[in-house]
């Protein structure tokens, strides 16, 4: 009976530990592993274990008064018929990572939730940090970048369920030299399509004596099988000139 009330509470219940094949996922692919379940000091009606890939979003921007949250970007579950005293289970996992899951790039963190589904007591939980890099045409976009002149300076994340691309993250990359002091950033997101991404290119023009600022955007679709014949920095450079 006293065994009992402790695990319901969290004292001597079962425990699970989350072994991932590797902390690095490319975007739109699958992360693997397995969880390790191991029983408490009595039987516990373990229902399933639940895994949740979290990043904090943008959901609510009111001038400078911006409140961010936690959003699951992701999620699996393996189901349980319980889990006997003392007893170890080792499951497979198979998370699909979808195409629009935002990167882990600049300040953009992502970690997988992991808890026991556990009837009438503390679920028992787990935490690890999980890369989402990004895939060929996006990483060969922001080498392009960074050839071209830029480099990048923040991201983040806008979540809003309502859309039919629920996650939209901004990638704001800022110019080098002075060859570009016209230009105040220079912003990019990814929409997924086949094969590929259709890329938003913003550029922030700055304000002088004679000329107005702003902004002008630009969307541009780029496939995997383009890239061997792109010049990727130049095609940026391209469309930054004609943006300004």
């Amino acid at each position: 009976m006293l065994k009992s009330l402790f695990v319901s509470i969290g004292i001597g219940g079962a425990s699970v530990d989350t072994i991932l094949d590797s902390n690095q996922v490319v975007v739109g692919e699958t992360l693997t592993g397995r969880v390790e379940i191991k029983g408490g000091s009595t039987d516990q009606a373990v229902r399933g274990v639940i895994l949740e890939l979290v990043t904090k979003c943008l959901v609510e921007a009111n001038g400078d008064n911006k409140v961010h949250a936690d959003i699951v970007v992701a999620s699996g579950r393996v189901d349980l018929d319980g889990i006997r005293a003392g007893e170890r289970k080792s499951l497979p996992i198979a998370i699909p990572i979808p195409p629009g899951t935002p990167l882990s790039v600049g300040t953009t963190s992502t970690r997988l939730r992991t808890r026991l589904d556990i009837a009438n007591a503390v679920d028992a939980t787990d935490s690890d940090i999980v890369q989402i890099v990004p895939n060929q045409v996006m990483s060969a976009i922001f080498h392009g970048l960074e050839t071209a002149g830029f480099r990048l300076a923040e991201t983040e994340i806008e979540y809003n369920r309502r859309r039919q691309q629920p996650f939209v993250q901004e990638f704001d990359f800022k110019p080098r030299s002075m060859r570009d002091y016209g230009v105040e950033e220079v912003e990019i997101s990814f929409k997924p399509i086949r094969n590929g991404v259709e890329v938003a290119l913003t550029v922030d023009r700055r304000g002088g004596f004679f000329s107005a600022g702003g902004e002008r955007t630009a969307r541009f679709k780029v496939t995997e099988s383009e890239l061997r014949h792109l010049d990727m920095a130049s095609e940026l450079r391209n469309a930054i000139a004609m943006l300004r």
